[in-house]
């Protein structure tokens, strides 16, 4: 990852454990801003991409575009009308491992991912994470 990428994702990291150690915030409350950080980003970047939502082909077009942008190597082993799988090959939190729960940090992104460009009727579930099987894998897919 370029240095300013790493610096991008350390200020999340930074910003999630200082809110995380405020008395008044917490770890769930972290997790919620840290979502709508993302949220707020993302949609912004989404956005100027354009995209057909609901559509697996334009999610692995955005995201993979985006993700790349600002350095991480994923990739889309399978992409059908039904069906993405979505992999991370590097760490772009590695500060906050040993911090919060994979999934818990997982989901400050993807719940957003999967609902804004595919929609309601699209869940994902992580099968795989980089902080214990080398990379991170979520299967999305459309719900029956």
């Amino acid at each position: 990852m370029a240095e300013l990428n790493e610096l991008f994702f350390r200020l999340y990291e930074i910003t999630f454990l200082v809110n995380r150690e405020d008395p008044e915030v917490g770890e769930e409350k972290a997790l919620e801003l840290m979502a709508k950080y993302f949220e707020t980003g993302l949609k912004r970047a989404y956005d100027d991409m354009g995209f057909r939502k609901g559509d697996a082909r334009e999610f692995a077009r955005i995201v993979g575009a985006r993700d790349r942008s600002v350095g991480l190597d994923v990739r889309f082993p399978v992409v059908t009308k039904d069906k993405i799988v979505y992999q991370f090959h590097d760490d772009p939190f590695p500060g906050l491992k040993g911090e919060v729960e994979p999934e818990k940090l997982d989901a400050t992104y993807m719940a957003f991912k999967v609902r804004y460009l595919l929609g309601d009727d699209w869940g994902y579930t992580t099968t795989k994470h980089i902080w214990k099987d080398g990379h991170t894998e979520h299967v999305i897919e459309k719900k029956a």
